[in-house]
């Protein structure tokens, strides 16, 4: 004997502003003992054990699209929401009858609502926008299955203003990326500006510091030029104070044109003392007073010249007789 399966669902919205909350099958007559436990456990609020049920279910009647439907309801009050969309599109496939896959589009609408409202929350509001619009596309399907459904076109109108909402978001984003985009590179330029100022002002200081060193070397190669010539300045000022050895001999071979010669021969002397006069000696001692204290005083035989002169022919005669007697001396040197 063949069990046969009927069943009976209804979605119920549990307030406005959310879209309707699904509820598994308030009335399911079976002989299937696991469809009656999955039931009752969604019922009792414990739709985890409920899916555990459902599945045993499912493999017993895999052709059943109401108890694909059950165990989609159940995934999605425990939150996998993936499982439970791929089972309420098992459940919205024909043989499934009108009021079975109207049920089956509206909690699907739900799951990818609620995926929605995740994704938005995490600021993903592409994503976002894609499910609400299967979401809305879930509900559309749901009104034609069936067209009075005050809930299926409820959820429709929310859907699409979040689809709105997040588009609206989106753009905002966008913006926001742009603008941070556009303060990050003017904060990176104005970075690499500073970087090359610094950069520059680095190599100005280098060149200062390379600079005043070789400022520092010239001013103490001068310093060093400035003590040598220092140094050779003393040096020829010394050697022009101390004569050498040759002028030193030089000086002591040359007779003194200031002093009167007193290395004249003997006989010249006698004869030149029988010659003078006691006027003549006067006279003498006159002139040398005179040529100490005058350098540029002429010499002592030339002003016996210019006297002699004003004495008369005698005293000229006697005067270049001397003169001749200076000329002719000569000082003995040591030959020893």
């Amino acid at each position: 004997m063949r069990h046969v399966v009927l069943a009976l669902s209804v979605a119920l919205s549990l307030g406005l502003g959310w879209p309707g909350e699904a509820r598994a099958w308030e009335l399911f007559r079976s002989e299937n003992p696991d469809v009656a436990e999955g039931n009752e456990l969604v019922a009792a609020g414990n739709p985890q054990a409920a899916i555990e049920a459902y599945d045993r279910a499912a493999r017993a009647l895999p052709s059943e699209p109401a108890v694909h439907l059950d165990r989609g309801i159940a995934l999605l009050e425990a939150g996998q929401f993936d499982a439970a969309r791929e089972a309420l599109r098992i459940a919205t496939e024909p043989p499934a009858s009108a009021e079975i896959r109207g049920a089956a589009f509206y909690d699907l609408g739900l799951a990818f609502y609620r995926q929605g409202d995740a994704a938005a929350q995490g600021e993903e509001h592409e994503e976002a926008q894609r499910l609400f619009r299967e979401a809305a596309d879930a509900f559309r399907s749901s009104l034609r299955q069936q067209p009075g459904n005050r809930d299926a076109g409820w959820n429709l109108e929310l859907a699409l203003r979040r689809i709105q909402e997040q588009r609206e978001e989106q753009e905002q984003q966008e913006q926001q990326e742009q603008q941070d985009q556009q303060d990050q590179q003017e904060q990176q330029d104005q970075q690499d500006q500073q970087d090359q100022q610094d950069q520059q002002d680095q190599q100005q200081d280098q060149q200062d510091q390379q600079q005043e060193q070789q400022d520092q070397q010239q001013d103490q190669q001068q310093d060093q030029q400035d003590q040598q010539q220092d140094q050779q300045d003393q040096q020829d000022q010394q050697e022009g104070e101390e004569p050498s050895e040759g002028e030193e001999q030089s000086q002591e071979g040359e007779p003194n044109e200031q002093q009167p010669q007193d290395s004249r021969d003997p006989q010249q002397q006698e004869g030149e003392g029988a010659e003078g006069t006691p006027e003549d000696s006067e006279q003498e001692g006159q002139d040398a007073q005179s040529t100490g204290s005058d350098d540029r005083a002429l010499p002592p035989d030339m002003s016996r010249v210019l006297d002699a002169l004003e004495d008369g022919e005698e005293s000229l005669e006697r005067a270049r007789a001397r003169a001749r007697g200076s000329r002719d001396s000569r000082r003995v040197l040591q030959d020893w």
